[in-house]
Order: structure tokens, then C-alpha cells, then sequence
């Protein structure tokens, strides 16, 4: 298969390169079924963990997956071509969903790993669908109190 070496293992190397190899001109490639789409998406997860060093826990890579770098992967020229695959059957639709739930789940993991806060917060508020949100109480109660010198009490001591 085109992209992997003699062991089958994915060849590292420039995204942008394989959409220009693959880039002949005229129409971009397409994918025909849902299956092809979500086999190739699988193979970009796949690509994406060989450009990392393996997990010492679980020995595997750990990818750092873009909704960009996906479409590049497929031969799209935007994001917006992936999005069009979401539009043109039901079933294409959920293969993009689930790879948007699986972006989505991914990131709220990573808000728990160590130094990537502020890039996850960010992809889930701009593409997870969360949203910052700030409460503000402006009805405020005021309560009228009113002191009184109760005349039949002690005179008061000098350090009372």
C-alpha cells in the first residue's frame, strides 16, 4: 500500500507532500463508501501515533491528532471538504461524527495530562461544542437595618 514501507509500517514524512504526490490535477480524491473514509481516517490516527515516541505504559504512540491534518492525510485541500463528506449521505455523516467525538473525547482527556490545558480548552470550546460560561447575580437585596439605644439597658462601661 501507498504511504507504508516493506514491514507495513507507515513512512514518516511531510503531509503536505503526500496530498501534492497524490494531487494529479482536476478532481481531489474521493472516497466512494463510508468504509473507504473511515479506513483511511483510521490510517491517519495510525500515521500520526509512527511521528511519536511509544508509550512506556502502553507501548503505544500517542498521536497528535488534528481535524486539519486528517483532511490533509485524505487529499482534502480544506476542513471544509471533510465537512462536505458530513452533508453528502447519513452514513458518511457518522463517520465524520464519530471521528469528531473521538477529537472531542480526546481532548477532555488531555485536559488532565500535564502542560496541554490550555490547548485542549481551547479545541473544545472553538470544536467539542463547550462553552466558558459566567454567571452573574445582579439582583441584589438590600436589607435596611436599624439601630435602636435601647433606654431601659446599663449604662455602657468605658471599654464596652
Amino acid at each position: 500500500m501507498e504511504g507504508k514501507d516493506e514491514n507495513g509500517k507507515f513512512i514518516k514524512g511531510n503531509l503536505f507532500h503526500r496530498w501534492v504526490k497524490q494531487f494529479k490535477g482536476g478532481r481531489r480524491p474521493k472516497y466512494e463508501k463510508p468504509e473507504e473514509l473511515a479506513t483511511a481516517i483510521g490510517e491517519y490516527l495510525n500515521y500520526e501515533d509512527t511521528l511519536k515516541r511509544p508509550d512506556s505504559y502502553s507501548g503505544l504512540g500517542k498521536g497528535v491528532y488534528t481535524l486539519s491534518g486528517c483532511a490533509l492525510y485524505l487529499g482534502f485541500s480544506s476542513r471544509d471538504a471533510l465537512q462536505e463528506y458530513e452533508k453528502k449521505d447519513p452514513l458518511f455523516s457518522d463517520v465524520v461524527g464519530a471521528f469528531r467525538l473521538f477529537m472531542t473525547d480526546w481532548n477532555e482527556k488531555k485536559l488532565y495530562w500535564g502542560g496541554t490545558f490550555a490547548g485542549s480548552s481551547y479545541w473544545l470550546k472553538n470544536f467539542g461544542g463547550y462553552v466558558d460560561e459566567q454567571t452573574i447575580n445582579n439582583n441584589n437585596t438590600i436589607t435596611e437595618v436599624k439601630v435602636e439605644v435601647d433606654k431601659n439597658s446599663p449604662p455602657l462601661e468605658d471599654k464596652e
